[in-house]
């Protein structure tokens, strides 16, 4: 399992600061696939939307875990691209690591 790390909510590569205000925390594999996007598609409309921004948006309005707390669906733009962008669904690794969660009794969220 991979310690959490700081990301910038908007990368310094596009134009993002170290203030606070655009810091999280992030699992490294997530992060990995974010790397400096800030926008992306809507797989169902094909419009330019921005990733999910956890300083300003309601995780429940954008997600759902299904599957026992393994994969999350997008129920928005924003949620949907979040999930295609990052492969919050489909990268292995994360999975894995949320199903040690699961058995750990830390994940899914109590929301």
């Amino acid at each position: 399992m991979a310690r959490l790390e700081i990301e910038h909510i908007v990368p310094l590569a596009s134009g993002g600061t170290d203030d606070e205000a655009n810091l999280w925390l992030a699992c490294p594999i997530c992060n990995g696939h974010k790397s400096d996007k800030t926008h992306a598609p809507d797989p169902e409309t094909g419009a330019l939307v921005p990733l999910f921004n956890p300083r300003v948006h309601a995780w429940a309005e954008h997600f759902q875990w299904i599957d026992g707390g393994l994969r999350i669906v997008g129920l928005t733009p924003i949620g949907r691209i979040t999930v295609r962008a990052l492969h919050l669904s489909d990268d292995p690794d994360a999975i894995t690591v949320r199903s040690y969660w699961i058995l750990a009794g830390w994940h899914p969220p109590q929301t």
